[in-house]
């Protein structure tokens, strides 16, 4: 019985594959974060939540995924009364994944993404923002579905001050 147990103790354990492992992938950014320079916030968390996954970049034209970030913020709102009242912005980040056939619309709307939602009191905090996409990209990668949209909470990409 004991070597039965120890047998399977130290048998190799391998996770599920998910949908995604061994898949290529290309990341698509729009003209208008390209040329406003948001681009070079936006990619840095997204490319090493797909290093760390069990996708790979595609090499030379075509891939399995295309991979898209869509930001959103709003003007903000007062919350709360008297000394704990504080203006507070609502900030989503989707991280989108669609088969490279499907044309992102304009609105970056993809096949298949997650958002990541956060209420913020600084909605350019930089850190928050890499929080978020690499929560969204994570989340997209583990959960993938060819088609659809899923929230996630992002309070936890909240930082101080």
């Amino acid at each position: 019985m004991w070597r039965l147990i120890a047998l399977l103790l130290l048998a190799p354990t391998t996770a599920a594959a998910g949908p995604l492992d061994g898949k290529s992938y290309i990341v698509e950014i729009s003209s208008s974060q390209d040329a406003s320079g948001y681009a070079a916030y936006l990619l840095p968390p997204l490319l090493k939540a797909l290093n760390r996954s069990a996708l790979r970049p595609a090499k030379g034209p075509g891939a399995d995924v295309v991979f898209n970030i869509v930001t959103e913020s709003d003007v903000g709102r007062w919350v709360g009364t008297g000394s704990a009242r504080a203006w507070l912005y609502r900030v989503d980040v989707t991280v989108g994944i669609s088969p490279e056939s499907y044309v992102i619309p304009l609105d970056g709307t993809p096949r298949f993404g997650v958002r990541a939602r956060l209420t913020t009191p600084n909605p350019d905090r930089e850190d928050e923002l890499a929080c978020l996409i690499a929560l969204a990209a994570r989340t997209a990668i583990a959960n993938y579905r060819p088609e659809g949209q899923l929230d996630t909470d992002g309070s936890s990409c909240l930082r101080p001050g």
